[in-house]
């Protein structure tokens, strides 16, 4: 008979390091697995010894914490599965067995194991850690109704398949402390809870004292704590896992002081108070039986003096991270409050500051999509793309606005996309914060976007996935497979709004003479299909204001589209926006494509223009305009700073070549003795005399267009279109409220946002 073997699985193992004493032990036992790669991930300022030619050493510029370096170890592993081993952790004999044969067995679910005593033994207090932690690994899941597995887990050792982890994104690299937990927790939404196996033995070689412990215990409640705070939706049915025996020797322990610096001062003894006072004291002897199992006498003796000590760091740590929560939030509020004041006061003195910035980040871009205005430029040899010092200093500089958009190109293309939203997010706190994408890549959309909801600690981010018609029509106008992959990516990212509310996945279309016949009926397709946060209808244009007419039938077309859209708001089918939400969405929309149907169809002046003094765009090379309609030789100016390259901003424009540009050659309106100083900052770019002149230019000759973000700040902030939208949103409640109130309590929706 010929014995048939199963082949094993291959296998990569990720050691996260920074200043490991460690290390070497470490290594010698994740050979013995013999694995296919050995990746060391460290962050030291000095570099380890690696004494084998078969270890791969990854150096990080910068202190990393080991959720990053477990990510940047993961990223160009090529291997079925994923073995991650702190650097001060040991693999066991019964590890190596355990690995083995879970890499031939076909078992694909995640996996962490447990801390074993080592030979000698550890000192009292390590091994009452690692019981501790042992037991709230085995044991307290159990507990809980859940055999086999728990809410609490480690990624001291643990083994993933290569797919899974990148199916759920990797470690929150944000997160300082308690990454397992966190990344437990999006593994379940993804229906693959982490388990415990005890086989799955480790040898812990960090040595504890006293007060080092009790520190270890208070920086991971704190950091624990905020965590579940500013990730609510990550944690929502996640719990600790304590049980009732540690619970109730959590607050036995914190209450042995308090009670016996009472006794001390009302000076009263007494039987009841004896016996107390002993409860307390003796509580840690309820650990002895299941949660220090199998210890010396030595580690349950220690227990009596270092579990109210325990207790005691982690009522601090909770109490210091819900004091540091409280005040968070308070100053957040606070924050929000004045920034709306401040929104307020350049919506009212049109000084030049913005509300809203249009932000092109990078012209690169995979697609050439038949209607693109930009695709002319997309292959220059010099696209820019502001880097990130240079950007801090100008969104500081920008200061709380609205709405900011970033724009490209291709967006995800620029591999720092998220510490880009990080930025803006952080110095200019937009109200509505968004991106557009083509969906194109489709894991590389999802892991921007994790990694930008991740940074963001309040706020919302919008993305915008371009769809221009049904399959067959979206493809002809962007490219072969283009909407398979769009759909696809919009698929990917639908599960994590239930993870992070602050996600918005909405659709962009743009009605042309391509899909003009589908225009409207492809409006339901999205909702019925794809069921978005909101629709935006844009209509096909030319990038200059001198251009040939728009076809009737794509203007017939647009209106048709977004009266279906608008139904769609008004009974709810977007069930992102409530009853008010929702009508003032439906008037605004509709208010919105009248004037852009008024301006495309009979070349009428409905509105002075906001563009210019509360809205802006900013290209990549650095170029402030107020407008992406206007000529080039009407830019405002442009923000002195650095590529990502390194390189200075350029305008390619320039007569003389790609040369760097000094903002004091355009006419900042400066005395000729002081020009050579130029103007550096988008403020002194948007409040110089150039920019005065531009504003004048578009208020005297009534400048117009169709230009969908400057007319949504028309909308909101012109007056003359203002006034409308906030009657018509007012006439919609009323009608509403007369149609429910009628006989048989109606509750069809009234046309009400029509004129």
């Amino acid at each position: 008979m010929t014995l048939i073997s199963t082949p094993r699985a291959t296998l990569s193992v990720v050691i996260p390091a920074y200043q490991s004493v460690h290390l070497a032990r470490v290594l010698e036992s994740a050979q013995k697995l013999d694995p296919d790669e050995i990746v060391v991930v460290d962050s030291s300022p000095d570099e380890p010894v690696i004494l084998d030619a078969t270890v791969t050493l990854k150096r990080l510029p910068s202190r990393t914490w080991p959720a990053g370096a477990r990510n940047h170890g993961a990223e160009s592993a090529t291997s079925d599965f994923l073995l991650f081993v702190d650097s001060d952790v040991e693999l066991t004999d019964n590890a190596i067995a355990f690995i083995d044969a879970r890499l031939r067995s076909g078992d694909s679910d995640p996996i962490c194991g447990v801390y074993v005593s080592s030979s000698p033994k550890r000192g009292a207090i390590d091994e009452f850690q690692d019981a501790f932690l042992r037991y709230r690994l085995l044991r307290a899941g159990r507990r809980e109704g859940r055999p086999g597995g728990t809410s609490f887990t480690s990624t001291s050792h643990m083994l993933i398949r290569r797919d899974l982890f990148a199916l759920v994104g990797g470690f929150n690299p944000e997160l300082e402390t308690y990454e397992d937990l966190e990344f437990s927790a999006r593994s379940s939404h993804y229906g693959s809870p982490v388990t415990v196996a005890q086989e799955f033995q480790a040898i812990h070689l960090k040595k504890f004292t006293f007060v080092s412990l009790l520190r270890d215990y208070a920086v991971k409640c704190f950091n624990g704590f905020l965590a579940r705070r500013r990730y609510p939706g990550v944690f929502e049915s996640s719990r600790v896992g304590l049980g009732p025996t540690l619970l109730s020797c959590l607050v036995a322990g914190c209450l042995l002081p308090l009670v016996a610096g009472g006794l001390v001062l009302i000076g009263g003894f007494g039987p009841t108070e004896v016996a107390l006072l002993g409860t307390l004291i003796a509580a840690p002897t309820a650990m002895w039986p299941k949660v220090l199992r199998g210890t010396s006498w030595q580690v349950k003796g220690t227990s009596l003096v270092l579990w109210p000590a325990v207790s005691w760091a982690v009522a601090t740590g909770l109490a210091v991270g819900f004091l540091s929560w409280i005040a968070r939030r308070l100053f957040r509020h606070a924050l929000r409050a004045l920034d709306w004041v401040r929104a307020g006061i350049r919506v009212m003195s049109r000084s030049g500051m913005p509300v809203q910035i249009v932000h092109f980040v990078t012209a690169r871009c995979n697609l050439r999509c038949e209607h693109c205005f930009y695709k002319e430029s997309l292959d220059a040899p010099n696209p820019g793309e502001i880097s990130l010092d240079t950007l801090e200093r100008t969104t500081q500089d920008i200061g709380p606005v609205l709405w900011y958009s970033l724009a490209g190109g291709e967006p995800v293309l620029r591999s720092d996309l998220a510490d880009v939203v990080g930025v803006v997010q952080k110095r200019c706190r937009p109200k509505v914060f968004s991106f557009p994408t083509n969906g194109w890549f489709v894991e590389r959309t999802y892991l921007t976007v994790l990694r930008s909801l991740q940074k963001m600690d309040g706020g919302n981010l919008v993305v915008f996935f371009s769809f221009d018609g049904p399959e067959s029509v979206h493809d002809e106008i962007r490219g072969k497979d283009s909407f398979k992959r769009a759909f696809e990516a919009f698929a990917r990212l639908k599960p994590l709004q239930s993870l992070y509310p602050e996600l918005h996945l909405n659709v962009i279309t743009t009605v042309m003479p391509q899909n003009a016949p589908v225009a409207s009926q492809f409006i339901d397709q999205i909702v019925r299909e794809l069921e978005p946060n909101a629709i935006s209808i844009n209509l096909f244009r030319y990038h200059s204001l001198e251009h040939p007419p728009i076809p009737p039938d794509v203007l017939d077309a647009y209106e048709a589209a977004t009266a279906v859209y608008q139904e769609h708001l008004e009974r709810g089918r977007l069930a992102h926006y409530g009853f008010a939400g929702r009508r003032f969405l439906a008037a605004k929309e509709v208010l919105k494509s009248e004037v852009i149907l008024r301006v495309a169809r009979d070349d009428a002046f409905v509105t002075p223009c906001t563009a210019g003094t509360l809205s802006y765009v900013i290209n990549e090379d650095g170029a402030v305009s107020a407008c992406e309609i206007l000529d080039p030789n009407q830019n405002l100016g442009w923000i002195s700073g650095t590529q990502r390259k390194g390189q200075p901003l350029r305008n390619s424009d320039s007569p003389s070549g790609p040369v760097p540009v000094s903002l004091g050659r355009v006419d900042t309106g400066l005395p000729p003795e002081e020009s050579h100083k130029g103007v550096e900052t988008f403020r002194e770019i948007v409040t110089s005399r150039r920019a005065q002149e531009l504003r004048t230019w578009i208020d005297e000759t009534k400048c117009r267009c169709t230009y969908e973000c400057a007319m949504t700040t028309n909308t909101l902030f012109s007056w003359p279109l203002s006034r409308q939208l906030y009657l018509r949103t007012g006439r919609s409640f009323l009608q509403r409220k007369v149609v429910t109130s009628g006989a048989g309590a109606q509750t069809s929706m009234v046309r009400a946002d029509r004129p």
